[in-house]
């Protein structure tokens, strides 16, 4: 099973961490009654998805800022770095579900 990773804020550890947004799209592929089928379909499904599971939610949200202390910040959340990496996503998420090598 292929995994992507992106970055998090671990409140309770108090570090950054890696989190796999994967296991999450591929079982909400196999809760779906209408499958995707095309690649522009999945890639509407992976965006739904993961507007659905981690927009705007402040456990999912981490706080960039310019170095060394400017005045730019911005609040990224999962569901941004998703999108950034949509067809790559997409990509991985068809050869899970095909098993393809």
């Amino acid at each position: 099973m292929n995994s992507f990773n992106v970055i998090i804020y671990n409140f309770n550890k108090q570090k950054f961490e890696l989190y796999d947004v994967m296991p999450y799209l591929r079982e909400s592929y196999y809760d779906e009654d209408e499958k995707p089928s095309t690649f522009e379909e999945f890639r509407n499904f992976v965006l739904h998805k993961s507007m659905y599971q981690w927009w705007a939610r402040c456990e999912y949200e981490i706080i960039l800022t310019d170095w060394p202390n400017q005045s730019h910040k911005e609040k990224w959340d999962i569901h941004r770095q998703v999108k950034m990496n949509i067809d790559i996503i997409t990509e991985l998420l068809i050869k899970d579900i095909c098993k393809c090598p």
